[in-house]
């Protein structure tokens, strides 16, 4: 099994959808099922509810790889449980699972021990904050994209490099800084400054 975890924000998600993007192209006789921990809650309520669990447990028998996001909200000692035997049952066979979360399985307190136990006996990754190199990407290309889908947002260099200083979180807190100064710009019809950039992503 992989295991990945980082703080939120930071890619997971997009990563999971990447690897299931690349299976399907190198290998598209591979089965690929890619669910978050609440569709399995969810599928694996509705299954007791129409007294159908063998559909539920057969559409995993039936997979090569199988990705989890979110796996900290899995809770209750039924669906622990049933994922418990379904993860056992694709690895032990040989099958790929890949598990996404926050925190490290160590830190997965509400999940039984001896599934944290199975988690860590794989590989286990940390997803790390981007450096400064990694932010200047992501600016740009943040950038690049806003200004292809409406040419008047303008912020010059020294702000994008200003705003992959400063903002120092993932993906998602670099894109809002950059779409409250192009909403400002854009309110107040005036070119943004370093200052006024300051000033705008002061908190």
């Amino acid at each position: 099994p992989l295991f990945i975890h980082s703080a939120s924000g930071l890619g997971k998600t997009h990563l999971l959808n990447a690897i299931a993007h690349r299976i399907r192209e190198t290998r598209p006789e591979r089965r690929v099922l890619f669910l978050t921990a609440e569709r399995f809650m969810y599928t694996f309520i509705n299954a007791l509810r129409s007294r159908d669990t063998i559909s539920f447990k057969d559409q995993f028998q039936n997979v090569d790889v199988l990705l989890i996001d979110d796996f900290q909200f899995l809770q209750g000692k039924t669906m622990q449980q049933e994922f418990c035997h379904t993860f056992n049952s694709l690895v032990d066979s040989r099958r790929q699972v890949i598990v996404a979360a926050d925190v490290p399985p160590s830190q997965l307190d509400t999940i039984d021990q001896r599934m944290r136990s199975r988690l860590m006996g794989g590989l286990v990754v940390d997803i790390e904050m981007p450096d400064i190199d990694l932010r200047r990407k992501i600016v740009h290309g943040r950038y690049a994209m806003m200004n292809q889908r409406d040419a008047s947002i303008l912020i010059p260099d020294d702000v994008l490099e200003f705003v992959a200083s400063c903002v120092t979180g993932g993906g998602r807190e670099l894109e809002g800084a950059l779409n409250r100064i192009a909403a400002y710009q854009q309110f107040n019809r005036a070119p943004v400054t370093l200052d006024l950039a300051s000033m705008i992503l002061r908190d």
